[in-house]
């Protein structure tokens, strides 16, 4: 069961902070609404989401002692993950150029590997020469083991990693005065 509450159907990610500094990073020295989130802040929204991803975008209620603009939370907040989502989508893409590249070095190893193999089988037929025939056809066949991970295996993190930054964009922001929902 998890722990969120509902408004109107919808799963709500709840933050108290007492002032909308308190959302970004203190130790960014870029101007006030340009600096990254901060760090705990962004790593609760996120887990949130992942928690909340099979029920589709959660509300966001920000909950301030004092008012402010809804803007002043929702465009670095955007920022924040369009930037993030970004930056994933470069990381992956160098991850799948490595992959195909791992993935081509690979077989033209295991070519010359499964060559040398059978030249070996016909030129040596004593247990040793079984041995290193045997050595080099696994050999080969391991090569491929890394760019398989990562053109398959390390895709499917990476998939989810992205929907949970999309559905940050995609959910609704409120900012409230209080300190927060009762329910």
């Amino acid at each position: 069961m998890l722990r969120y509450r509902e408004e109107e159907g919808r799963a709500c990610v709840d933050v108290r902070v007492p002032a909308l500094e308190n959302l970004f990073d203190k130790r960014d020295p870029a101007p006030f609404r340009e600096r990254d989130l901060d760090p705990g802040l962004r790593e609760y929204l996120v887990e949130s989401t992942d928690d909340l991803l099979s029920r589709g975008p959660p509300r966001l209620v920000f909950w301030l002692e004092k008012p402010c603009d809804p803007k002043a939370i929702e465009e670095p907040l955007r920022a924040h993950f369009t930037y993030e989502l970004e930056r994933l989508e470069r990381h992956r893409a160098r991850e799948v150029r490595f992959g195909v590249l791992s993935l081509l070095i690979a077989f033209a190893f295991i070519a010359t590997f499964i060559s040398l193999a059978q030249w070996l089988g016909r030129e040596l037929t004593s247990t040793f020469g079984v041995a290193v025939k045997e050595a080099l056809t696994i050999s080969g066949w391991v090569l491929l083991w890394r760019p398989v991970e990562v053109l398959l295996y390390d895709g499917l993190p990476w998939r989810r990693q992205r929907r949970v930054l999309q559905s940050l964009l995609a959910a609704d922001t409120d900012v409230r005065v209080g300190l927060g929902a009762t329910s």
